[in-house]
């Protein structure tokens, strides 16, 4: 996959587009990105996702300080070129861009810059100044010669997925419903940075994880029980998010700390990955290092309980499915 910083950098001939933030490529993403390659695999030409930073809702103030990204650039990269797409193109949202018209974004972006052959839109997309009807969009369509293709609505296990609604079951700690609703296990990766090492004399020892987007979505404070991936390989793992309320009465700073099930390699400076499997109790203060060891013995042996089950159902849903084809 081939990523842009600019709509004059790609080089194609009459190309499937869909544009949109796409932030967690959930469920109905996906609908709309997969459509997009399928269509551009029919026709033999590439497929490109426009997408946008800054977020537009920084540009437009619009309540920038509780805006919170439930993936990454990186992240999303990644989402995206797993599912077969061929270009990704990052447009600078800037004050110039978002005042255009939806008619002159798609006269300059989509039809001057791109030569778009197909535009892919979901059920309730809206672009330009003001915003524009379907139906006003396909007058344009017909104006600039390209063709449309909308999709449905997307339903998952009888709920809509929507952005919105998987950040407020995070920020509540409800990992679960929103992995549900995700269709992965939700992600936080950053770099492995120097820790205090108090993790050592618990026999605990932890990675602290530097997240360099300021914007991610971390869950609520708590234990959580994951997959951690580091340098291509899986390994179960327990997470803190918190303050380290044992060891900082009066320190308020953040920090996200795994500890790696049966794993010994340093990796300091390296690229780590958590899979968020489910959220096992709030953070809590204790009194003595004691009692703090004896619940972290205590949050192992039910990460390994909560590991084993989910590793079971995703072998059983692979078999139900595998017996319907």
């Amino acid at each position: 996959m081939k990523i842009h910083n600019s709509t004059k950098s790609f080089e194609g001939t009459r190309p499937i587009v869909t544009m949109g933030i796409f932030d967690g490529v959930h469920p109905g993403h996906k609908a709309l990105l997969r459509r997009t390659v399928e269509i551009a695999k029919a026709y033999q030409t590439e497929s490109v996702v426009l997408t946008f930073w800054t977020h537009p809702r920084i540009v437009l103030n619009q309540e920038p300080e509780k805006l919170r990204l439930l993936t990454t650039l990186d992240e999303k990269f990644k989402l995206i070129e797993e599912l077969g797409v061929n270009n990704i193109i990052v447009l600078p949202f800037t004050a110039e861009l978002a005042s255009l018209t939806a008619e002159k974004f798609v006269e300059e972006i989509l039809v001057n810059d791109l030569n778009t052959g197909c535009l892919v839109v979901g059920y309730n997309h809206r672009f330009g100044h003001g915003g524009i009807t379907y139906e006003n969009l396909q007058h344009l369509s017909e104006k600039f010669n390209f063709s449309l293709c909308r999709i449905p609505q997307i339903e998952k296990d009888g709920q809509f997925p929507s952005s919105t609604k998987i950040r407020n079951l995070l920020l509540k700690g409800d990992i679960q419903q929103a992995n549900q609703l995700l269709g992965y296990r939700y992600i936080i990766s950053g770099i492995v940075k120097e820790g205090n090492k108090i993790g050592r004399k618990l026999s605990y020892p932890t990675a602290n994880i530097l997240i360099d987007e300021p914007l991610k979505l971390i869950p609520s404070d708590g234990v959580y029980a994951c997959f951690v991936k580091t340098n291509g390989d899986y390994f179960e793992g327990m997470v803190n998010i918190g303050v380290r309320p044992t060891f900082n009465t009066q320190n308020v700073e953040h920090s996200i700390e795994v500890h790696i099930l049966d794993f010994k390699h340093n990796i300091y400076g390296e690229k780590i990955e958590l899979n968020l499997v489910a959220r096992m109790r709030d953070e809590i203060q204790f009194s003595n290092l004691y009692e703090l060891k004896k619940q972290i013995k205590a949050d192992e042996i039910n990460v390994r309980k909560i590991i084993k089950e989910e590793l079971i159902d995703k072998f059983a849903n692979i078999i139900y499915n595998n017996s319907l084809t």
